[in-house]
């Protein structure tokens, strides 16, 4: 399947928003004045848009999937700011070498076919003393756990390289820094957001169609560990998150 035909499944748009919040905690906490900023994978423009409000001079969002650049499109029209949106993989993106001072991705870049040349995509689009600064899940946390449980029933699944700062380092280079942070999720229930999941999210729509009647044991498993992440807060389930940002400079 195609990377568009895959991230066209379900309904991004719905489960995105869950965990958008680190998109716009990235643009708050980078400096964008008088910079063209560059989002890889940008999905429904999250990062991109919270990147033109915070006073960038240009922003570009790069995604492969039309369904959720128009999405994208429509929220940044919402918002009342200017992004160019292009339709493009991130490991070929028809943009000039040195595009941007900034490359950002949230939850994006790490998930290409090939990371090294995403990479190196990201690397050719920032300019000479610019920066790259992409997201992803924690080993340790919510979605690392996810994807463990769900390991065993898709076996040929590549194992990720962007879960722990070591792999990070050992692909980005050793100059890349890795912090973790947190963000708090949040959903009426464990139950409401696994029904979201199934509902809404490619990988977990995708699994359901796969494993059929073994699904159920698999959601078990998956209810299990998001009841014991998290707890109730004025009538609301929240599960406190951890993930990782790399930064790279660019020489």
């Amino acid at each position: 399947m195609e990377p568009s035909e895959f991230w066209s499944v379900g309904d991004y748009g719905v489960v995105g928003d869950l965990w958008s919040q680190p998109g716009r905690d990235l643009a708050e906490s980078l400096d964008v004045q008088e910079r063209d900023v560059i989002d890889l994978a940008t999905g429904t423009g999250v990062t991109a848009i919270a990147l033109a409000h915070a006073g960038a001079r240009s922003v570009i969002g790069i995604d492969v999937t039309p369904v959720l650049l128009s999405e994208a499109a429509r929220r940044a029209e919402a918002a009342a700011v200017t992004v160019e949106w292009i339709e493009a993989d991130v490991m070929s993106i028809p943009l000039p070498t040195d595009s941007a001072d900034l490359v950002t991705s949230t939850f994006g870049i790490v998930f290409a076919a090939d990371p090294k040349q995403a990479l190196d995509e990201a690397r050719r689009l920032t300019r000479p003393d610019g920066d790259i600064v992409f997201t992803s899940w924690s080993a340790a946390g919510l979605f690392g756990q996810v994807r463990r449980t769900l390991a065993p029933y898709f076996p040929d699944a590549p194992e990720p390289w962007h879960e722990t700062p070591g792999d990070i380092t050992a692909m980005v280079g050793d100059d890349a820094r890795v912090e973790e942070r947190t963000f708090n999720l949040t959903a009426a229930s464990p139950e409401a957001f696994i029904d979201l999941l199934e509902q809404h999210s490619s990988p977990i729509v995708l699994a359901t169609r796969t494993l059929g009647e073994r699904w159920p044991q698999a959601r078990k498993s998956l209810l299990d560990i998001v009841t014991e992440g998290g707890s109730y807060h004025d009538g609301v389930f929240r599960i406190s998150v951890p993930y990782l940002v790399t930064s790279l400079n660019v020489r």
